[in-house]
């Protein structure tokens, strides 16, 4: 039976930490600091905030520091809601979703580039249901979530070193 309870206190916590970098904390060098995903250990004792930030001057080592020196008023806001019995504790990580984004983008780009044919053949419309059989297309777009959460699980055993 799957648990739902730590997804459940994953998003809580976002939620949370999101609400009180845009209302509470009132450092003009968090403006556009967001959190993008909250992970929890099995245990609940420790919590990987991803933040991003978007036209903000600082860098991310530098908002990085802020994020671990504003963490004791985080972990105030945490035991103030009541969520959970025990507060994790914090470790803050970049969530570099978007550069890599950025470069699959444009690595198609220039793939679309290379391969396209001034011959007239190219048709921009084509539905790649038509081309691959259902097998091959199932297989190539399977998203299993328990790979995902044996990818955290060891970044978890790794990171438990660290405090």
């Amino acid at each position: 039976m799957k648990s739902y309870r730590i997804p459940r206190l994953q998003n809580e916590l976002n939620k949370l930490l999101n609400v009180t970098l845009s209302q509470r904390v009132r450092n003009p060098q968090l403006a556009w600091v967001q959190v993008s995903h909250v992970k929890l250990s099995k245990d609940l004792r420790y919590a990987k905030i991803y933040f991003t930030h978007y036209n903000n001057p600082a860098g991310t080592k530098e908002i990085r520091d802020l994020l671990y020196k504003t963490s004791g008023f985080f972990k105030k806001q945490i035991a103030g809601a009541q969520l959970m019995r025990t507060i994790p504790e914090l470790s803050f990580h970049h969530d570099n979703t978007e550069e890599r984004a950025a470069k699959v983008e444009a690595l198609l780009a220039r793939i679309k580039d290379r391969y396209d044919d001034d011959d007239g053949d190219y048709d921009p419309d084509i539905d790649l249901d038509d081309i691959l059989e259902e097998d091959d297309y199932d297989s190539f777009f399977d998203d299993d979530e328990d790979d995902y959460d044996d990818y955290f699980e060891d970044e978890d055993d790794e990171d438990e070193d660290e405090y």
